[in-house]
C-alpha cells in the first residue's frame, strides 16, 4: 500500500505510508492525464472537425474528438449519436448536393495508425474497455449487434448498430426457445460472427472495431445515404494538405463540429472510459509537436509532471488509462498533481473536481460512499485492475475545508475488501476535516 493524505492549499501531511513508492495505478493514470489535459489545453478548449468538399471528394478533418458520437454525451442532450452526420447532411442538402461523384475522403492522421496499445491485455482487444484511438473517433470505436428472433430453428436477423459497411456479419444464429446469443470478432478482422439461440429481441455487444477512421467515413455515408445523399465513391483515408486553422486547402467548408473539452474529462473522469484518456493523451502530444502517438503523448505528459514538481522516480508512463500494467504512480505524486490542481488558475481546480466521480451519483462512485455524510463532499477517480485497487481524490469539509489523497493498493488477491476499506478512510478523511474545522475548534475550546 501507498498512501498519503494532504491538507490544502498548504500541503501540510496528515498521513503518508510508502507513498514514495511508486506502484501500478490503474485507473489512477487517468487522473494525470485529465490534469494534464486541463492545464494544457485549458478548459475552455473546443475539439473541431471539419467537413469540407474537394472537387468531387467530400473529405473529413479529424482532430481526435474522442466524444462525437458518444451514447451518453449524446443522450444528455436528448440526441441519437447520428445527430451531428444528421446535421452535416442537412447542410449539404440546404448547399444543393444530392450527390457526392467521388470518394468520401478521411484524414484522420493527427494522431498515428497505432490504434491498439501493445501493452494492453491480449485476449480482450473486442472489450469496450480496450477500444482503439484514433484521429477521428465514433461510438467511443464501439458497435453493436441487435437480433430478433425468426420462424423456430431459422436464422435469426441481425444488424448492425449504427449501420454501416465497413464491418460484416456472419450470422450463425438458430431462433429458439431459450436465448443465448454471442458475437465475436476476430482480432484483425472486420468480420462480426454472431453465434447461439435467439428467442427474444436483444442487442449484443458493445465490441470494438478495428479501424477507427474507417468505421467513422462508413457510419456517415451509410447515414448520407439513408438522407438521399449518394457518395459514388469510397471511403478512404488521405494526408490532406491544411492551413493554419485546420482547413482542407482548396476546399470548400460545409461545417465544422465543436464539441467542449469538458465532455471527454467527464466521460475519462467519472466514467473511467479509456479511450477518451488515451485520446487526451494523444491529443497533449499532437499539440506539443507533430502527431500524437503514445510516444509524444507521454513526453507531453513527463513535461506536464515536471511542471508540477514530481520526481522521475516517481512515475512511469506507458499509457493514458491506466490498462497497460507498466504504468507507476506514487501515491506523493498523485496528490502533489491534486495540490497544484488545487491552486492552478483559470478554473483549473473545478473543472479537475467536475471531471471526478461523486459518491451516490453518476460515475464510478455510484454504488460507494452513499451517506449523507460523503455526498458531495468526495471527488475521486477510481482505479481497478486485476490485483490492483486505487482511489485518489479531493475530500471537501462541511466548512469549505480541503484535503487531497490517495490509497493506492498493489498485489491484492480479492480487491473488493480493499475498495471497502478506501471508502471508510474517505468517511474518516470526512469526519476530520469536519472536526478539525473553525466551528469545530471554536466549540471545542468553549466546552475545555
Amino acid at each position: 500500500m501507498g498512501a498519503k493524505v494532504v491538507e490544502l492549499p498548504g500541503g501540510r501531511v496528515l498521513y503518508d505510508r510508502d507513498a514514495d513508492v511508486p506502484l501500478i495505478p490503474a485507473s489512477n493514470m487517468k487522473l494525470v492525464v485529465i490534469s494534464g489535459a486541463i492545464d494544457q489545453l485549458k478548459a475552455d478548449y473546443q475539439f473541431r472537425t471539419v467537413l469540407a468538399i474537394r472537387g468531387e471528394d467530400l473529405v473529413v478533418v479529424g482532430c481526435g474528438d474522442p466524444t462525437l458520437g458518444d451514447q451518453k454525451l449524446a443522450a444528455e442532450k436528448g440526441e441519437a449519436i447520428t445527430a451531428v452526420f444528421h446535421g452535416w447532411a442537412a447542410k449539404l442538402i440546404a448547399s444543393g448536393v444530392r450527390q457526392i461523384p467521388g470518394d468520401l475522403v478521411i484524414d484522420d492522421l493527427v494522431f498515428d495508425q497505432s490504434f491498439v496499445h501493445p501493452n494492453w491485455p491480449a485476449d480482450q482487444y473486442q472489450a469496450w474497455y480496450e477500444a482503439p484511438v484514433g484521429g477521428l473517433n465514433f461510438n467511443a470505436n464501439c458497435t453493436d449487434v441487435a437480433v430478433q428472433p425468426g420462424p423456430r430453428g431459422k436464422p435469426a436477423a441481425a444488424s448492425l448498430v449504427p449501420g454501416n459497411r465497413y464491418l460484416k456479419i456472419s450470422n450463425r444464429t438458430t431462433s429458439g426457445a431459450k436465448h443465448g446469443a454471442w458475437v465475436h470478432r476476430p482480432r484483425q478482422s472486420d468480420t462480426l460472427t454472431v453465434k447461439g439461440t435467439v428467442a427474444r429481441q436483444d442487442r449484443l455487444g458493445p465490441v470494438t472495431v478495428r479501424d477507427p477512421g474507417l468505421y467513422f467515413g462508413s457510419v456517415l455515408k451509410t447515414v448520407l445515404a439513408a438522407k438521399g445523399i449518394a457518395v459514388r465513391g469510397e471511403v478512404r483515408r488521405e494526408k490532406l494538405a491544411l492551413d493554419d486553422k485546420g482547413i482542407p486547402r482548396g476546399a470548400h467548408v460545409v461545417a465544422i463540429h465543436a464539441s467542449p473539452l469538458t465532455g471527454a474529462l467527464r466521460r475519462a473522469g467519472r466514467d473511467s472510459l479509456g479511450m477518451m484518456a488515451e485520446a487526451l493523451m494523444k491529443l497533449l502530444g499532437a499539440k506539443a509537436g507533430g502527431v500524437g502517438s503514445w510516444e509524444s503523448g507521454r513526453a507531453a505528459v513527463r513535461s506536464f509532471f515536471v511542471k508540477v514538481g514530481v520526481q522521475a522516480n516517481q512515475f512511469v508512463i506507458d499509457d493514458g488509462s491506466g490498462l497497460s500494467r507498466q504504468n507507476r504512480l506514487s501515491a506523493a505524486a498523485a496528490t502533489q498533481v491534486l495540490a497544484y490542481m488545487f491552486s492552478a488558475p483559470n478554473g483549473s481546480f473545478a473543472t479537475l473536481r467536475e471531471s471526478l466521480a461523486r459518491p451516490g451519483r453518476e460515475g464510478t462512485l455510484k454504488r460507494r460512499l452513499r451517506g449523507e455524510a460523503t455526498r458531495d463532499r468526495v471527488f475521486a477517480k477510481t482505479g481497478y485492475i486485476n490485483g490492483v485497487r486505487t482511489l485518489a481524490g479531493y475530500v471537501q469539509g462541511g466548512s469549505g475545508r480541503w484535503l487531497a489523497f490517495a490509497f493506492f493498493y498493489n498485489g491484492a488477491g480479492q480487491t473488493r475488501p480493499l475498495a471497502r476499506i478506501q471508502d471508510e478512510a474517505s468517511e474518516a478523511l470526512v469526519n476530520w476535516a469536519d472536526e478539525q474545522s473553525p466551528s469545530a475548534r471554536t466549540a471545542n475550546a468553549a466546552t475545555e
